[in-house]
C-alpha cells in the first residue's frame, strides 16, 4: 500500500476507483466499502483509493481538545494495508483547507488528481466548506463527469447505523462488551507505561500505569475492566482500572492493569496493546483501605471466571 501525506506529494493518477472519509475505528461499516473498492479495483484493473485526513477534522472545526479518537492514524493505516487498498491520500486538515469549496474539492482533488471510474461512499457523507458537498451535490458531480457513484448499504447493528459516534458512545458509556460487533473486535489501544504510585503493589495487587501512546486516543469511562494485555508476542489477562481512585482522594485520571498470570514478568520499559473486553463495576469510593482490597478480591474472582467465557464466545 501506498501512503502519500500531502497534495503535493499526490501524483496524478490515469483512472482509479476512491472513497473518502475519516474512517476512524474502521468498523464493520467502513470495512463493507472498503472491501468493495479493493475489489473494484481489482476487477478494472485500477487502483483502489482512500482520501482520509489528519488530524481528525473534530480538532480544526471545534475548540474541543478532550481525545475522541478511535485509533491513532498509524493503526488506521495498518488496517487499510491489511484489507488491500492500494493507495491512501493523508490530507493535512488544516483551517485553510477546510475553507476548500465542494466544488474545488471535487474538480481539483476527486477529478485532477485520482480520475475516478467509480466512487463510493453513503449518503450521509459530506465534504467542502460547510458540508456543501452533500450526496446530491455528489450525485450531480459524478453524472456531468461520467463517473459512477457507488452507495453502499448502510450496515446495522440492533437497528441502528453502525457508526464511529455510536462506537465512542458505547466506550464513553463503559459498554466496551458491545463494542465488538460494531468494530469486528475489541476497543483498545497502544499503550505506555508511566509510573505510579506502587500502591498496588503494597496491597499485594501490582499494577501496571499507562496511557495511549496517541495523545487523542478515547480512553475508557470509569471503572473496573476485565482486559487483555498484547506484550512481546503474548496475551496475558488483565483486571484494568480507570478512574480517578476516589478512595485515596485523588482526582487525576488514571488507568493501571493488574495481569491475571503467575507467569508475568512485568511491563515496565515496554509499549503495550490493550484490549478493554467487559466492564464488571462502576469506580466506588471505600471508606478504608481494606475494604478496597476486599472487593479487589471479589473483582479479581470475576473476571478469572469471565476469561473462560470470553475465550468460548470469541475463540480467543
Amino acid at each position: 500500500m501506498e501512503v502519500i501525506t500531502s497534495l503535493d506529494k499526490m501524483k496524478e493518477l490515469s483512472s482509479s476507483v476512491i472513497t473518502v472519509g475519516n474512517y476512524d475505528g474502521i468498523h464493520k461499516g467502513h470495512q463493507d466499502v472498503l472491501s468493495f473498492i479493493v475489489d473494484e479495483g481489482k476487477k478494472r484493473n485500477v487502483p483502489s483509493c482512500l482520501i482520509t485526513f489528519d488530524p481528525n477534522p473534530f480538532y480544526v472545526l471545534s475548540d474541543d481538545s478532550s481525545p475522541v479518537n478511535l485509533q491513532s492514524l498509524e493503526e488506521k493505516l495498518s488496517t487499510l494495508n491489511a484489507i488491500g487498498i492500494d493507495k491512501v491520500l493523508v490530507i493535512p486538515f488544516t483551517k485553510e483547507f477546510s475553507l476548500m469549496t465542494a466544488t474545488d474539492f471535487a474538480n481539483k482533488i476527486l477529478k485532477g488528481l485520482f480520475h475516478p471510474q467509480l466512487i463510493s461512499v453513503g449518503i450521509n457523507h459530506f465534504f467542502g466548506h460547510n458540508k456543501e458537498g452533500d450526496f446530491e451535490f455528489l450525485k450531480s458531480f459524478c453524472s456531468k463527469n461520467d463517473i459512477e457513484l457507488h452507495t453502499p448499504a448502510m450496515r446495522e447493528h440492533n437497528g441502528k447505523t453502525i457508526s464511529s459516534s455510536i462506537i465512542r458512545t458505547l466506550v464513553n458509556d463503559g459498554n466496551s462488551d458491545k463494542v465488538y460487533d460494531l468494530l469486528g473486535k475489541f476497543y483498545g489501544f497502544e499503550a505506555l507505561i508511566v509510573s505510579g504510585s506502587n500502591r498496588g503493589k503494597k496491597m499485594n495487587y501490582p499494577t501496571a500505569n499507562f496511557i495511549p501512546t496517541f495523545q487523542n486516543q478515547l480512553p475508557p469511562s470509569t471503572g473496573v475492566y476485565l482486559s487483555r494485555v498484547f506484550l512481546d508476542g503474548e496475551t496475558y489477562f488483565g483486571m484494568t482500572n480507570a478512574g480517578v481512585r476516589p478512595t485515596f482522594n485523588e482526582k487525576k485520571f488514571v488507568m493501571e492493569v493488574h495481569i491475571l498470570s503467575d507467569k508475568f514478568g512485568n511491563l515496565y520499559d515496554k509499549n503495550f496493546y490493550i484490549e478493554f473486553l467487559d466492564k464488571i463495576r462502576d469506580e466506588i469510593k471505600f471508606d478504608n483501605k481494606e475494604l478496597l482490597i476486599k472487593q479487589i478480591e471479589k473483582d479479581k474472582k470475576v473476571c478469572i471466571k469471565l476469561v473462560d467465557a470470553f475465550k468460548e464466545k470469541y475463540e480467543i
